[in-house]
């Protein structure tokens, strides 16, 4: 079996949003990934987005120049800086593209102080009625540490990620219930400033793939796995008469007991490489169902794959679907075999 590993390409998903001196988006809504926000390139700008940021970019150019302790040809202002004045909790753009700067103390005063500092009054002054992002990254350094303390436990592994907002830190659950959230709060850590996202109930999903077209075909090892497994294996088999590109995403659907198709929560971050498959080849992989987070239920699944035929720019897109059967009667399982190669790749 000869397969090539082609091309890193990027990190689909991150356990944790640490701070940076990177930028984010130019809005920012009610959450960010990072604490600082520095100047985009006016290249990858349109006209109006040049001009709506010119005044903010201004300003933070100018805390920059006052605070920053960047290394040289880094453009940008974090809070986290160690010239930071005390009285500036946090700075974002908002979504009307105005930089808004979260403040400690009084905000009149503050305000006076910040224009005579930046020599402008275009900027908003956030008083701290709510966690500022000095305070949200000091709250974060803790759940980091924490996370690493269970990265093992049932109760982390139903963690996607963590994001240091502009307000709050959210926290992305597979399986976002209450008791969940209690779960969490009771055994990782509680904070009013903590916000839960992620669905509380499996969203419907009824789509339908392939499982043999164009000389691809993608199979189970075994149709029927018991109700206790934490993964499955499957076989990507390549007889089209040239490579085939494929990567590390994927997704699960299954059958609830009445009969609605839907989407099985599973951790769908990955760390997203693309692979060749050769003619004549298979690929081998395993996908996760993390019975821990949530219970494995008899029945029909569905395990969706998406493949590319020839060149991966221009080549045919097809969505591979392998159909398998979770069980729990011993006797059953006792009987499963592999499941045979397909007859088109023999």
């Amino acid at each position: 079996m000869e397969n090539r590993l082609l091309l890193s390409v990027c990190i689909g998903g991150l356990l944790f949003a640490f701070s940076c001196n990177i930028s984010t988006s130019r809005k920012l809504a009610d959450t960010m990934s990072t604490d600082s926000i520095c100047e985009t390139p006016a290249h990858n700008m349109s006209d109006r987005e040049v001009s709506a940021q010119e005044v903010p970019m201004r300003l933070l150019d100018k805390l920059s120049e006052l605070y920053g302790d960047n290394p040289p040809g880094v453009i940008g202002f974090s809070v986290e800086s160690k010239n930071c004045p005390d009285f500036i909790g946090g700075v974002y753009i908002n979504d009307r593209d105005t930089l808004v700067i979260q403040i400690r103390g009084d905000s009149a005063i503050v305000r006076k102080q910040l224009e005579e500092i930046l020599g402008s009054k275009e900027f908003i002054v956030e008083p701290g009625l709510t966690y500022t992002q000095k305070e949200l990254l000091a709250i974060n350094e803790k759940l980091t540490e924490r996370w690493r303390q269970l990265e093992r436990t049932s109760v982390m592994r139903n963690v996607k990620s963590t994001g240091v907002g502009a307000h709050a830190i959210e926290v992305c659950l597979i399986v976002n219930t209450p008791e969940k959230q209690k779960e969490f709060r009771e055994k990782v850590m509680d904070s009013p400033a903590f916000r839960f996202t992620g669905p509380e109930v499996p969203p419907v999903n009824t789509t339908v793939g392939v499982n043999d077209i164009k000389g691809v075909a993608l199979r189970p090892e075994y149709t029927v796995y018991s109700t206790e497994t934490k993964q499955v294996k499957f076989i990507l088999y390549n007889h089209s008469g040239g490579p085939v590109c494929c990567g590390a995403h994927y997704y699960i659907t299954y059958e609830d007991d009445k009969g609605v198709w839907r989407k099985l929560p599973i951790n769908d971050f990955a760390v997203d490489i693309l692979y060749g498959v050769e003619n004549g080849d298979s690929w081998e992989f395993s996908a996760f169902l993390y019975p821990d987070v949530y219970p494995n239920h008899t029945g029909r699944y569905r395990f969706f794959y998406e493949v590319t035929v020839g060149d991966m720019h221009v080549g045919d897109k097809l969505l591979m679907m392998a159909d398998f059967r979770l069980s729990d009667s011993k006797q059953e399982l006792a009987q499963v075999t592999k499941t045979p190669v397909p007859e088109t790749v023999r």
